[in-house]
Protein backbone atom coordinates (compact mmCIF):
# COMPACT_ATOMS: atom_id res chain seq x y z
CA UNK A 1 0.00 0.00 0.00
CA UNK A 2 1.51 3.60 -1.18
CA UNK A 3 1.26 6.85 0.24
CA UNK A 4 -0.63 7.57 -3.38
CA UNK A 5 -3.37 4.67 -2.61
CA UNK A 6 -4.62 6.23 0.30
CA UNK A 7 -4.49 9.71 -1.68
CA UNK A 8 -6.64 8.22 -4.27
CA UNK A 9 -9.26 6.84 -1.42
CA UNK A 10 -9.61 9.67 0.13
CA UNK A 11 -10.22 11.46 -3.54
CA UNK A 12 -12.79 9.56 -3.87
CA UNK A 13 -14.06 10.09 -0.32
CA UNK A 14 -13.89 13.86 -0.47
CA UNK A 15 -12.65 14.94 -3.81
CA UNK A 16 -9.90 17.36 -3.80
CA UNK A 17 -11.39 19.54 -6.52
CA UNK A 18 -14.13 20.26 -4.07
CA UNK A 19 -11.94 22.25 -1.70
CA UNK A 20 -12.34 25.78 -2.13
CA UNK A 21 -9.74 27.77 -4.89
CA UNK A 22 -7.41 29.96 -2.18
CA UNK A 23 -6.80 25.76 -0.49
CA UNK A 24 -4.16 23.59 -0.24
CA UNK A 25 -5.11 20.16 0.07
CA UNK A 26 -3.58 16.95 -1.27
CA UNK A 27 0.18 15.44 -1.43
CA UNK A 28 2.52 18.13 0.35
CA UNK A 29 5.45 16.41 1.54
CA UNK A 30 6.71 13.11 0.59
CA UNK A 31 6.12 11.07 -2.05
CA UNK A 32 2.90 8.97 -3.59
CA UNK A 33 5.58 5.57 -4.31
CA UNK A 34 6.63 5.40 -0.92
CA UNK A 35 5.25 2.69 0.91
CA UNK A 36 2.57 3.13 4.30
CA UNK A 37 4.03 1.50 7.55
CA UNK A 38 1.37 3.58 9.18
CA UNK A 39 -0.92 6.61 9.26
CA UNK A 40 -1.58 9.42 12.04
CA UNK A 41 -4.54 11.39 11.75
CA UNK A 42 -4.86 15.22 13.26
CA UNK A 43 -6.46 18.07 12.79
CA UNK A 44 -2.99 20.40 12.14
CA UNK A 45 0.95 18.90 12.07
CA UNK A 46 2.48 20.43 14.79
CA UNK A 47 6.27 18.77 16.58
CA UNK A 48 4.48 16.78 18.64
CA UNK A 49 2.28 15.32 16.73
CA UNK A 50 5.00 14.28 14.22
CA UNK A 51 7.13 12.71 17.22
CA UNK A 52 3.88 11.20 18.04
CA UNK A 53 3.76 9.43 14.52
CA UNK A 54 7.43 8.88 14.30
CA UNK A 55 7.51 6.68 17.21
CA UNK A 56 4.83 4.61 16.48
CA UNK A 57 6.49 4.23 13.00
CA UNK A 58 3.99 5.98 11.05
CA UNK A 59 5.49 7.27 8.12
CA UNK A 60 2.49 9.22 7.16
CA UNK A 61 0.01 11.81 8.40
CA UNK A 62 -3.33 12.94 7.46
CA UNK A 63 -4.54 16.00 8.57
CA UNK A 64 -7.36 18.65 8.33
CA UNK A 65 -5.32 21.46 8.19
CA UNK A 66 -2.52 21.70 5.34
CA UNK A 67 0.65 22.14 7.20
CA UNK A 68 1.88 24.57 3.77
CA UNK A 69 -0.67 26.91 3.01
CA UNK A 70 0.71 29.53 1.64
CA UNK A 71 4.04 29.19 -0.85
CA UNK A 72 6.94 28.60 1.00
CA UNK A 73 10.01 30.72 0.60
CA UNK A 74 12.46 28.93 3.20
CA UNK A 75 12.05 26.00 5.58
CA UNK A 76 13.90 26.97 8.84
CA UNK A 77 14.21 24.07 11.15
CA UNK A 78 11.86 25.56 13.89
CA UNK A 79 9.33 24.46 10.76
CA UNK A 80 6.96 21.21 10.77
CA UNK A 81 7.91 20.68 7.32
CA UNK A 82 11.58 20.47 8.10
CA UNK A 83 10.50 17.63 10.38
CA UNK A 84 8.49 16.03 7.89
CA UNK A 85 11.44 15.69 5.52
CA UNK A 86 13.80 14.95 8.38
CA UNK A 87 11.83 12.12 10.08
CA UNK A 88 10.86 10.98 6.10
CA UNK A 89 6.89 11.43 6.99
CA UNK A 90 4.69 12.26 4.56
CA UNK A 91 1.77 14.73 4.80
CA UNK A 92 -2.04 14.65 3.00
CA UNK A 93 -4.01 17.26 3.57
CA UNK A 94 -7.93 17.00 3.95
CA UNK A 95 -9.74 20.21 4.24
CA UNK A 96 -12.82 22.40 2.54
CA UNK A 97 -13.31 19.03 0.98
CA UNK A 98 -13.20 17.23 4.03
CA UNK A 99 -15.88 20.21 5.78
CA UNK A 100 -18.30 19.55 3.36
CA UNK A 101 -17.88 16.16 2.51
CA UNK A 102 -20.62 13.53 3.63
CA UNK A 103 -19.61 12.18 6.85
CA UNK A 104 -17.09 14.84 7.13
CA UNK A 105 -16.07 17.39 9.46
CA UNK A 106 -19.45 19.41 9.81
CA UNK A 107 -21.12 16.33 9.42
CA UNK A 108 -19.24 15.10 12.74
CA UNK A 109 -19.83 18.18 14.61
CA UNK A 110 -23.70 17.71 13.78
CA UNK A 111 -23.43 14.18 15.11
CA UNK A 112 -21.15 15.00 18.34
CA UNK A 113 -24.24 18.00 19.06
CA UNK A 114 -26.91 15.28 18.40
CA UNK A 115 -28.63 17.93 15.76
CA UNK A 116 -30.36 16.42 13.04
CA UNK A 117 -29.38 18.07 10.22
CA UNK A 118 -32.59 20.07 8.01
CA UNK A 119 -30.37 20.59 4.83
CA UNK A 120 -27.12 22.51 3.74
CA UNK A 121 -26.25 26.15 5.12
CA UNK A 122 -24.73 27.00 1.59
CA UNK A 123 -24.95 25.13 -1.20
CA UNK A 124 -21.10 25.22 -3.33
CA UNK A 125 -21.08 22.27 -5.17
CA UNK A 126 -24.33 20.79 -6.19
CA UNK A 127 -26.05 19.41 -3.73
CA UNK A 128 -22.85 19.77 -1.59
CA UNK A 129 -22.24 22.35 0.52
CA UNK A 130 -20.83 24.38 3.64
CA UNK A 131 -22.78 24.51 6.89
CA UNK A 132 -26.01 22.59 8.56
CA UNK A 133 -29.47 24.14 9.19
CA UNK A 134 -30.66 22.53 12.14
CA UNK A 135 -34.27 22.56 13.82
CA UNK A 136 -34.19 21.91 17.58
CA UNK A 137 -36.84 20.87 19.19
CA UNK A 138 -36.12 22.63 22.44
CA UNK A 139 -35.87 26.39 22.59
CA UNK A 140 -32.58 27.50 24.05
CA UNK A 141 -31.47 31.06 25.58
CA UNK A 142 -27.61 31.57 23.69
CA UNK A 143 -26.39 31.25 27.25
CA UNK A 144 -27.94 27.39 27.43
CA UNK A 145 -26.82 27.02 23.99
CA UNK A 146 -23.40 27.65 24.79
CA UNK A 147 -23.22 25.49 27.30
CA UNK A 148 -24.82 22.61 25.72
CA UNK A 149 -22.56 22.97 23.05
CA UNK A 150 -19.66 22.90 25.71
CA UNK A 151 -20.85 19.73 27.67
CA UNK A 152 -21.29 17.68 24.24
CA UNK A 153 -18.00 19.11 22.77
CA UNK A 154 -16.06 18.43 26.37
CA UNK A 155 -14.80 22.12 25.97
CA UNK A 156 -13.03 24.58 28.58
CA UNK A 157 -15.13 27.91 27.67
CA UNK A 158 -17.82 28.65 25.23
CA UNK A 159 -18.55 32.40 23.88
CA UNK A 160 -22.21 33.86 23.17
CA UNK A 161 -24.12 36.46 22.10
CA UNK A 162 -25.27 38.32 25.36
CA UNK A 163 -28.41 39.55 23.98
CA UNK A 164 -31.83 36.94 25.23
CA UNK A 165 -33.41 35.23 22.49
CA UNK A 166 -35.57 32.18 21.56
CA UNK A 167 -33.35 29.79 19.61
CA UNK A 168 -34.75 26.77 18.03
CA UNK A 169 -33.57 27.69 14.22
CA UNK A 170 -29.20 26.69 14.03
CA UNK A 171 -26.68 26.98 11.39
CA UNK A 172 -23.63 25.09 12.59
CA UNK A 173 -20.55 25.71 10.45
CA UNK A 174 -17.44 24.30 11.61
CA UNK A 175 -13.84 25.91 11.98
CA UNK A 176 -13.99 29.81 11.52
CA UNK A 177 -17.22 29.67 9.21
CA UNK A 178 -18.53 33.17 9.95
CA UNK A 179 -18.55 36.00 7.40
CA UNK A 180 -20.27 38.54 5.83
CA UNK A 181 -21.81 36.22 3.06
CA UNK A 182 -23.20 33.58 5.96
CA UNK A 183 -24.21 36.61 8.05
CA UNK A 184 -26.09 37.39 4.87
CA UNK A 185 -27.58 33.58 4.34
CA UNK A 186 -28.72 33.31 7.97
CA UNK A 187 -30.64 36.56 7.60
CA UNK A 188 -32.16 35.50 4.69
CA UNK A 189 -32.83 32.04 6.04
CA UNK A 190 -33.99 33.38 9.09
CA UNK A 191 -31.58 31.67 11.39
CA UNK A 192 -31.78 32.39 14.89
CA UNK A 193 -27.61 31.38 15.87
CA UNK A 194 -24.84 29.76 14.61
CA UNK A 195 -22.48 27.90 16.56
CA UNK A 196 -18.95 27.89 14.55
CA UNK A 197 -15.84 29.48 15.76
CA UNK A 198 -12.83 32.29 15.71
CA UNK A 199 -15.90 34.59 15.22
CA UNK A 200 -14.46 38.11 14.57
CA UNK A 201 -15.25 41.12 17.06
CA UNK A 202 -17.26 43.06 13.60
CA UNK A 203 -19.61 39.93 13.03
CA UNK A 204 -20.55 40.02 16.91
CA UNK A 205 -21.72 43.61 16.63
CA UNK A 206 -23.53 42.61 13.56
CA UNK A 207 -25.25 39.96 14.26
CA UNK A 208 -26.68 41.54 17.32
CA UNK A 209 -28.35 44.28 15.60
CA UNK A 210 -29.63 41.74 13.41
CA UNK A 211 -30.71 39.71 16.09
CA UNK A 212 -28.73 36.19 15.40
CA UNK A 213 -27.26 34.89 18.46
CA UNK A 214 -23.44 33.48 18.16
CA UNK A 215 -21.99 30.64 19.45
CA UNK A 216 -18.36 30.07 19.21
CA UNK A 217 -16.85 26.92 20.44
CA UNK A 218 -13.17 27.83 18.92
CA UNK A 219 -11.68 26.42 15.88
CA UNK A 220 -9.84 23.45 17.85
CA UNK A 221 -13.49 22.50 19.64
CA UNK A 222 -15.55 22.35 16.17
CA UNK A 223 -12.88 20.76 13.87
CA UNK A 224 -10.97 18.39 16.64
CA UNK A 225 -12.94 15.39 15.74
CA UNK A 226 -11.47 15.47 12.27
CA UNK A 227 -8.75 13.87 13.26
CA UNK A 228 -10.88 10.58 14.66
CA UNK A 229 -13.61 10.88 11.52
CA UNK A 230 -10.48 10.44 9.21
CA UNK A 231 -8.94 7.39 11.39
CA UNK A 232 -12.56 6.00 11.25
CA UNK A 233 -12.32 6.14 7.50
CA UNK A 234 -9.21 4.54 7.10
CA UNK A 235 -9.24 2.00 9.47
CA UNK A 236 -12.06 0.24 7.15
CA UNK A 237 -10.21 0.87 4.07
CA UNK A 238 -6.83 -0.53 5.14
CA UNK A 239 -6.69 -2.52 8.12
CA UNK A 240 -3.38 -4.09 6.84
CA UNK A 241 -1.70 -0.75 8.60
CA UNK A 242 -1.88 0.74 11.82
CA UNK A 243 -4.03 3.76 11.77
CA UNK A 244 -4.58 6.19 14.70
CA UNK A 245 -5.67 9.40 15.96
CA UNK A 246 -3.29 11.41 17.47
CA UNK A 247 -3.18 11.26 21.38
CA UNK A 248 -1.06 14.16 21.87
CA UNK A 249 -2.65 17.21 19.84
CA UNK A 250 -4.75 19.46 22.24
CA UNK A 251 -5.79 22.72 21.76
CA UNK A 252 -3.11 25.36 21.74
CA UNK A 253 -5.21 28.04 23.47
CA UNK A 254 -6.16 27.69 27.54
CA UNK A 255 -8.77 29.49 29.30
CA UNK A 256 -8.20 30.92 32.59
Amino acid sequence: MTTGEVLEFLDKNAPLSNAESFDNVGLLVGSAESDVTGICCCLDITHSVIAEAAEKEANLIVSHHPVIFDGLKSVPEWSPVYSLIRNGIAAIAMHTNFDIAPDGVNDTLVELLEFEAAGVFEITRGVLGFGAVCEIGLEYSPKALAEYCKEKLYLEGVKYSRFEKSIKKIAVCCGGGVNSGVMQLARKQHIDAIISGDIKHNFWIEAENCGIALIDAGHFGTEKAAAHRLAKILTGKFPQVPVFASERETDPARFC
